[in-house]
């Protein structure tokens, strides 16, 4: 018994120490607003493919990225490859998702290849079209 009641304490403070950030939409916009879930479901694409290159690379998060993430985002395509000539990531929502990704577990030399993505900058623009018409 105290083997197994070790084990569920153990458990839980694992649990506990999960410090990966939650998915939440943009604060500059109502709650009900849809393009919240719209930003919700294309970062999550991009935790998705993240995660799906890793493995296809034998390397793993450091973390979770996908917690919380809803499953339609799994289904959508994110173009996670770095592009040639894009602009530095710059102070703002740009660097608060590339931020979040890093906190999400995405291993940092992949989080620099994604904010050279078009998946990562579609994303920037899409909030910056949706913040912008409120």
């Amino acid at each position: 018994m105290l083997r197994l009641t070790a084990a569920a304490a153990a458990l839980l403070i694992l649990a506990a120490c999960d410090q990966t950030p939650a998915i939440t939409g943009d604060p500059n916009l109502p709650l009900d607003d849809p393009a919240q879930e719209a930003l919700v479901i294309s970062e999550c694409a991009i935790y998705f493919a993240a995660v799906q290159k890793l493995e296809s690379e034998g390397r793993s998060a450091n973390g979770n990225p996908t917690r919380d993430c809803p499953d339609v985002a799994r289904g959508r395509q994110a173009d996670i490859n770095p592009r040639v000539s894009v602009p530095p990531v710059s102070p703002g929502y740009p660097e608060t998702l590339y931020q979040r990704m890093i906190a999400r577990g995405i291993p940092q030399d992949l989080a620099d290849d994604i904010a050279k993505s078009q998946a990562f900058w579609n994303l920037v623009a899409q909030r910056d079209s949706a913040v912008g018409s409120f």
